[in-house]
């Protein structure tokens, strides 16, 4: 396949698969176009574009040139959605593709999907033949449930792929995976019809595979790459395919066992394992991912990629020795600066705060520089230094103006993880007096309030975010586990987890929230099986001390206590973790 598109990001070849979820019975044929939901209605008129009033111009050239220079002044102004609607007004008297181009690539950056159709199809007027304007066109009809002109421009996504058709049907899988979950259904109506419009065409059933698969629809997904392995036996890609198959399904043993064919003499046998390792990782298979990592580095000893990961794997897994082991040698080599943070993050759990600080100074270039800034911070303050913690953030946000929003959260963290709440308020009502719907900063003041105990005011802040962006996973599961750790509206909490689990079912908070939900509810068996997922996934303090909690009253003590004590080497201090362990094994 050709470069990838300028605007829908690459995914979903090979190894580029999503998490485990419910499977689907392939249909006996081509599903036809589903119904446009409620919340997109589908229109059949052109979408007009507010114009500016009309300027006493001569010509439709002055005219153009009116709006575009509003349109670069709006630009500079950083107001991408004003830019982009004086330049779309411009393109009404004048054929620039160019302008086009910018007016579309403004658009989708302000999210307005009105303005960004409007203007992806101007573009495709001006350049019939270019993929990008199709790209986008087809995502955000997709999205507002218009399979029709889905179909369409896919169709002729396809057809009008340099590489040919199997690699414009994985161009189209591209473009179907960029939705939502809640548009599965739409974006395999759409490759369906495609691949029987060219049924014999293994690389048509193996893109059928990977939107499948990125849709949790494991059934569906084994299926079509069966069906291209039939077209095409000897292919790798399918055979790489499949393993990722295998892997939702969690046969890892049939994976490992294909992994391991097709890494035979002659092969890049190390990249395989790595990039299997990878996809392990990701579907929280960790142990299966540390098999392949240490096969790597057997095969090759200076695979340093393989030694960072069995080095973070070593840590979260509070083996710090282990750990150490593996990142120590890597202080001299080209990861030198992503060890010594790594390194600084278990000295900071051991409590040996100076070798911690020591690690940290190391890191003076690169994208470890600014995070081994901050955990300075957050360092300094664990040593009582707090004053000289915030002068450093204060630092960093004098000397980065434009990541200031990224400080005053890393502060904040940092005074809330040191219960300094009421501080953390303060800065971030301070930072919100300048930019007042930021959404994140919303979100670490509901987390300030809520250890406050201003339940109400932390509602209420995520309320605005929800206002903002109602199909946010992370507020709704905040708000939901919120309510089911400090009130007895359990019934409501429940609606915003599961609406949260429906936008991200692999994300582990989430799955935890669900979990001790269940636990709240009396279901105690039930909340096991969420938080052992959970936990694979993520060995969070938190975490742990749910799981553990819970298989302490299921009389399952012994494991409870393992689970506390690897979490608590790494988290000496985590209040949640040691409320737990005081409550129940005092």
């Amino acid at each position: 396949m050709d470069s990838i598109p300028r605007f829908i990001a690459a995914a979903a070849t090979g190894f580029a698969v999503a998490a485990s979820g419910c499977a689907l019975t392939p249909s006996a044929g081509p599903a036809q176009p589903q119904p446009a939901p409620t919340e997109y209605p589908q229109q059949d008129a052109p979408v007009v574009v507010e114009n500016v009033p009309e300027q006493p111009l001569q010509s439709d050239r002055a005219r153009a040139q009116y709006h575009i220079l509003a349109g670069e002044l709006a630009a500079g102004r950083g107001e991408p959605q004003m830019a982009a609607r004086e330049f779309l007004a411009a393109l009404q008297t004048v054929d620039d593709t160019e302008l086009a181009q910018r007016a579309a690539a403004l658009a989708l950056a302000a999210r307005d999907e009105t303005l960004s159709l409007a203007a992806a199809q101007r573009w495709l007027e001006l350049e019939p033949e270019s993929a990008d304007p199709r790209e986008i066109i087809a995502g955000l009809s997709l999205r507002r449930g218009d399979l029709t002109t889905t179909l369409e421009q896919a169709r002729a996504l396809v057809r009008g792929h340099p590489g040919g058709i199997a690699d414009g049907f994985l161009h189209v899988a591209q473009v179907l995976t960029q939705v939502g979950q809640d548009r599965a259904d739409g974006a395999l109506s759409v490759i369906q019809q495609l691949v029987a419009e060219w049924p014999e065409t293994a690389g048509a059933h193996h893109a059928l595979g990977v939107v499948a698969l990125h849709f949790q629809r494991t059934d569906l997904a084994e299926a079509a790459v069966l069906k291209a392995q039939s077209l095409e036996p000897d292919s790798r890609d399918h055979a790489l395919l499949l393993v990722g198959v295998w892997v939702q399904q969690g046969r890892i043993a049939e994976a490992d066992a294909r992994v391991a064919e097709l890494a035979g003499p002659g092969t890049d046998a190390v990249d395989l394992r790595m990039s299997y390792a990878k996809l392990l990782l990701k579907n929280g298979q960790r142990e299966a991912a540390r098999r392949q990592l240490e096969l790597a580095l057997q095969l090759d000893g200076k695979r340093t990629d393989a030694r960072y990961a069995l080095g973070v794997l070593a840590f979260d897994d509070g083996n710090h020795e282990t750990a150490i082991r593996y990142l120590q040698p890597l202080l001299d080599g080209p990861r030198a600066e992503d060890a010594a943070l790594q390194l600084g993050r278990i000295a900071e759990a051991q409590q040996r705060y100076a070798d911690a600080l020591e690690y940290y100074a190391r890191i003076a270039h690169g994208p470890a520089a600014l995070d081994a800034a901050t955990r300075r911070a957050h360092v300094l303050a664990r040593m009582g230094r707090l004053d000289d913690a915030r002068q450093l953030m204060q630092q960093l946000r004098d000397s980065f103006p434009q990541l200031a929003v990224q400080f005053y959260l890393a502060e904040g963290e940092m005074l809330i993880n040191t219960g300094h709440n009421q501080a953390a308020l303060e800065l971030y009502s301070n930072a919100l007096t300048t930019d007042g719907d930021n959404v994140d900063l919303l979100y670490g003041r509901s987390l300030a309030y809520e250890r406050l105990r201003e339940l109400e005011l932390a509602e209420h802040d995520l309320r605005r975010i929800l206002e903002q962006q109602p199909q946010d996973a992370r507020t709704l599961n905040a708000l939901g586990y919120m309510l089911v750790v400090h009130t007895d509206r359990l019934e409501e909490a429940q609606d915003l987890i599961a609406r949260a689990i429906r936008l991200e079912p692999d994300d582990a908070a989430i799955i935890d929230s669900m979990g001790w939900l269940q636990y709240k509810l009396g279901r105690p068996r039930e909340a096991l099986a969420w938080l052992k997922k959970a936990y694979a996934q993520l060995p969070d303090p938190e975490v742990a001390a749910h799981l553990g909690e819970v298989l302490w009253v299921l009389d399952e003590r012994e494991q409870a206590r393992s689970v506390w004590e690897t979490a608590l080497r790494n988290h000496p201090d985590h209040p949640v973790l040691l409320e737990t362990m005081r409550r129940l094994a005092p």
